[in-house]
């Protein structure tokens, strides 16, 4: 059987709801009260090209930058600490070395449309000593051939680990085991296979227990939020993993410093912008259309779900893969009138 480790993303995914604003002194308690849990590798943040770099934000314009944050070293013994680096959105080439920097990996997301020079920038990310993680964003938007095609790529460059990423929080069970036995037959050994949930419909945490009891022998690697804290209907808590797997698969996590974040971090940022299911997250995910849309709708005055249901079905499916406001601003429009026009 192989391990199964948490990968703790609250400092980055969280940071859709709080602009990544956590405040430097937040950072630093959730990274240590993170270490003190037993969290295996934790998610510091983005590394971005064009941004302002300030302490308070976890958005990175070079990975020196997260020392500040870290309670200590990383290596073996200890936490393995990680960055995120949307493919586009940052120069790899500018990436200093690994021994240069307090952080053991480097997560590249990337579309569809992007995979091929995606994993060239991993190349890149590798090659200057980084764990490399390859994200590739909706993948359950492959076909059966592009999947396999992608799989063959990975295999070449050898990374830490390839993830499953339901970026819509569309999957169910039947669909995820599928992707995983497609990845696991085919991805070379030794190359771990990660799953980053969200919970449009619920199932962020049944569908990580649904791998865990596959008992694979390859290594799994599960996101997680404390609290949940993500864009939208958030994602799979991290207390709620962890204390699954102390429970049923012989983990040790310590789950005292989680409540400590949670109560004294993320709550606050709960109180302020709250995340979680709703009818608009849900339906995106019914829609298969990004989960923006159902931020938008929700500040839409008077909408019943209903609503929100049609106006969703009126995308062109072209659009659903990424937020376009023209779009959703025009179908609005036209649901209220067709509602004045009832009402007349």
């Amino acid at each position: 059987m192989g391990t199964i480790q948490m990968l703790d993303c609250t400092l980055r995914d969280g940071g859709y709801c709080n602009d990544c604003r956590f405040g430097l002194g937040n950072q630093r308690r959730i990274t240590a009260g993170l270490a003190r849990a037993g969290v295996e590798i934790i998610e510091c943040g983005f590394l971005m090209d064009r941004v302002l770099y300030h302490p308070d934000v976890t958005r990175f314009t070079s990975p020196e930058q997260i020392g500040a944050i870290l309670p200590g070293a990383g290596g073996e013994a200890g936490p393995q600490y990680v960055a995120l680096a949307d493919f586009g959105r940052y120069d790899f080439d500018r990436l200093p070395p690994r021994s240069e920097t307090p952080i053991q990996g480097i997560r590249v997301a990337f579309h569809k449309k992007d995979w091929p020079r995606a994993l060239e920038a991993c190349r890149i990310v590798r090659d200057k000593g980084y764990r490399v993680f390859v994200q590739p964003m909706v993948t359950a938007g492959y076909t059966d051939r592009e999947f396999l095609d992608l799989l063959a790529g990975v295999n070449l460059l050898e990374p830490y680990a390839f993830y499953l990423v339901d970026s819509f929080g569309t999957l169910q069970r039947p669909g995820l085991l599928r992707l995983f036995a497609l990845a696991d037959h085919n991805l070379a050994p030794g190359i771990r296979i990660g799953f980053h949930p969200h919970n449009n419909l619920q199932l962020a945490f049944s569908n990580a227990q649904a791998l865990a009891e596959l008992h694979s022998s390859r290594d799994l690697i599960v996101d997680c939020s404390v609290y949940g804290m993500g864009r939208g209907a958030g994602n799979l808590n991290t207390e709620l993993f962890a204390r699954y797997l102390n429970e049923q698969q012989g983990g040790r996590y310590r789950l005292a410093p989680l409540l400590d974040i949670l109560d004294g971090v993320v709550l606050d940022f709960y109180r302020q912008n709250p995340w979680g299911y709703t009818a608009a997250y849900y339906l995106t995910a019914s829609h298969q259309a990004h989960p923006d849309y159902g931020s938008y709708l929700e500040r839409q005055e008077s909408l019943s779900a209903r609503e929100m249901d049609g106006i969703l079905a009126g995308l062109d499916p072209a659009r659903k893969l990424a937020f376009d406001a023209a779009s959703i601003e025009a179908l609005v429009r036209s649901c209220r009138q067709d509602r004045e026009g009832r009402a007349l």
